[in-house]
């Protein structure tokens, strides 16, 4: 109990103390997670971020139009409209933030950039590297959030 109120109090002097990431930090991560993702959705990759919503607990959290759309765009052999694969990747990004690995690379980026690590973005292995071992810190030094 007390534990659990002194680490609030740590996080909540840490959040003060680092108010916030730069908007066009988190722009990149995300953009990061986007390119993780692939290019190309098929009715498979689809079917794979269900199932990947699924297992993680996400589902049930996406809105219901969103959870609509991705089991009728899972009968779509390649999504070809501009718009519906937009629509469709900011659900999967959303979905892969919820994972491990998409934690990794969003908070890759951002270690990264904080850092000066500007060469690390271009390869997905440093990112995640970074991202883990941000993860694995104590709640107490994650001052990124």
């Amino acid at each position: 109990m007390l534990r659990d109120l002194l680490l609030a109090i740590a996080s909540a002097l840490v959040a003060a103390r680092y108010s916030g990431v730069p908007g066009e930090y988190v722009e990149l991560a995300v953009g990061k997670v986007r390119e993780s993702i692939g290019g190309v959705l098929t009715s498979s990759l689809i079917s794979r971020f269900i199932r990947k919503a699924i297992c993680t607990g996400v589902w049930f959290k996406l809105p219901t139009t969103s959870r609509a759309l991705l089991l009728a765009s899972r009968c779509l052999k390649i999504v070809k409209s501009r718009v519906l694969r937009e629509i469709l990747m900011g659900i999967m990004v959303e979905i892969e933030l919820s994972t491990l690995r998409g934690k990794a690379i969003y908070y890759g980026v951002l270690v990264a950039l904080r850092s000066g690590l500007r060469e690390a973005l271009g390869d997905f292995k440093k990112l995640i590297t970074l991202g883990v071992g941000y993860l694995n810190l104590p709640l107490m030094w994650r001052i990124l959030g």
